[in-house]
């Protein structure tokens, strides 16, 4: 299943609801590939691919980048990965 920015926009109880049935989804064996600019909906991925003028800069857990970035949260990750280049 791709999904490209598929909560933007929509109330919390909404993008609440959908993030449940994706990893519903995710744990009976369905392979999602959530594409966003968005951090928000990258923070609730198990693996991230971060990307950057077609370049990947990372695959890894959040706690993986978190750890080797020393940010708090996806958006600080990839600004931190940004500026030291890819792996």
């Amino acid at each position: 299943l791709v999904l490209d920015e598929p909560t933007v926009g929509l109330d919390p109880s909404l993008r609440d609801q959908l993030w449940t049935m994706f990893h519903e989804l995710a744990d009976s064996g369905v392979t999602i590939v959530v594409s966003s600019h968005v951090m928000d909906e990258a923070e609730r991925c198990d693996s991230l691919i971060l990307l950057r003028e077609g370049r990947v800069l990372a695959h890894a857990t959040l706690a993986e980048l978190r750890e080797r970035t020393g940010a708090s949260n996806a958006e600080g990750a990839f600004l931190a990965l940004v500026r030291t280049g890819p792996e």
